[in-house]
């Protein structure tokens, strides 16, 4: 990559060929980015489960900041999907601009509480716990899980902040003995593996009148169908770059009314908020028990059916299963049957179609048609991979 002259204070514009690594999982870099036109995919793998994850960048988002601020290696790998333009940004610039432009606070803030809200539910799923307890306690258990998974340097982490907050902890000597091991080089417990217990959704008795609509009809899921059975960051085809002044590329970027993102954080925007954020608010929205609420944002969600990357994708099967089970929870059995039914029909390789099968069986468990119900929980018996669905169907 070839870049042109430029100052200490400014930013390079770079622009990519289709297909072309901006930078690498574990890469050690000081820049930070913002998509100004084209299409970023992020790709990472979930620690408890080892699976790729891959997030759509939207245009006018940052991406690369946590790590480049934090000064640790990159936690995923960023591929550009068609002819991309970004901007690149040092510390400085960032922090500059941050000054500048109290939108990109309002943005940031808001983007870093959503995926600390996501990180920590990530953790509460993995320890198996439901609600936060002690934090000693909580701290010395993400030891645990790190150490037993064999990733020995964020357990080592976790032990001595434990010792460094907690030195008369219930646990500190257990902590204290990991930390000797590790030092040591034992090698960790063996035959410890990963676990993937998905919770069903709870089962709601419907009411008299809709007992009897659903009765009376065949229902839209009666019909259905199934089947059984180390190199330098930016290394990968940079076009061009050209280097500007901070302040006039981020002026005209920011006043730019075709670049969507930077603004669109702002309270009195009127444009509407996208498919993730409109998720991340139903999925706030639902653990509270606000299934009313939780409703209508999934349904916004349906109604935009934008499916065109596999991120937005998810969010679209996810929004029809959870508008299902909200559904549920609100008493409306036949409403949830036409949303489930809608996801093994359209997305049959969707990986809601399991939980979809099962929860229709509680539809039909819930009004008295037990020949219905155990028909889907035995579809479900027979799915794999064999997880905690499979024993909830069994009962």
């Amino acid at each position: 990559m070839t870049n042109s002259a430029g100052g200490p204070s400014g930013i390079i514009t770079r622009s990519y060929k289709s297909g072309s690594i901006i930078y690498f999982e574990n890469d050690k870099s000081e820049y930070i980015y913002i998509l100004k036109a084209g299409k970023v995919v992020l790709t990472s793998l979930k620690l408890d489960t080892g699976e790729e994850v891959k997030e759509e960048v939207r245009q006018g988002e940052f991406f690369g900041v946590k790590s480049a601020l934090g000064k640790y290696p990159r936690e995923e790998t960023a591929q550009t999907i068609g002819n991309t333009m970004v901007l690149v940004l040092t510390p400085a610039d960032f922090e500059r601009l941050v000054l500048k432009n109290a939108n990109v606070v309002r943005k940031m803030l808001r983007v870093f509480s959503n995926q600390l809200r996501r990180v920590v539910k990530m953790e509460r799923s993995v320890l198996g716990e439901g609600e936060i307890v002690n934090p000693d306690s909580e701290l010395f258990k993400l030891g645990e899980y790190y150490y037993r998974a064999g990733v020995l340097k964020q357990a080592q982490y976790a032990y001595k902040r434990y010792m460094e907050y907690y030195p008369d902890g219930e646990y500190a000597s257990q902590a204290m003995q990991r930390i000797k091991g590790i030092d040591a080089g034992e090698p960790p417990p063996e035959g410890i593996g990963f676990h993937d217990d998905a919770p069903a959704s709870p089962r709601r008795a419907a009411s008299v009148d809709d007992e009897l609509t659903l009765a009376e009809s065949s229902g839209p899921a009666d019909m259905l169908d199934f089947d059984d059975d180390s190199h330098d960051e930016g290394a990968g085809g940079a076009a061009e770059s050209t280097r500007t002044a901070l302040s006039d590329e981020m002026d005209d970027f920011l006043s730019d009314p075709g670049a969507e993102g930077l603004d669109d954080f702002s309270i009195d925007s009127g444009r509407g908020d996208s498919p993730r954020e409109l998720d991340e608010a139903a999925e706030s929205s639902f653990a509270k028990g606000n299934y009313a609420l939780a409703l209508d944002y999934y349904q916004k969600i349906v109604s935009l059916n934008r499916t065109a990357g596999p991120d937005e994708k998810n969010i679209f099967e996810k929004a029809l299963f959870q508008a299902g089970r909200c559904h549920m929870e609100l008493g409306k059995p036949k409403e949830a049957l036409e949303l489930l039914s809608r996801i093994l029909r359209s997305s049959p390789g969707s990986a809601y179609v399991k939980s979809a099968i099962f929860n229709i069986g509680a539809i039909f468990e819930s009004v008295n048609q037990k020949d219905k119900a155990i028909t889907y929980y035995n579809k479900v018996l027979n799915m794999s991979p064999k997880d905690k669905l499979n024993g909830d169907a069994l009962n």
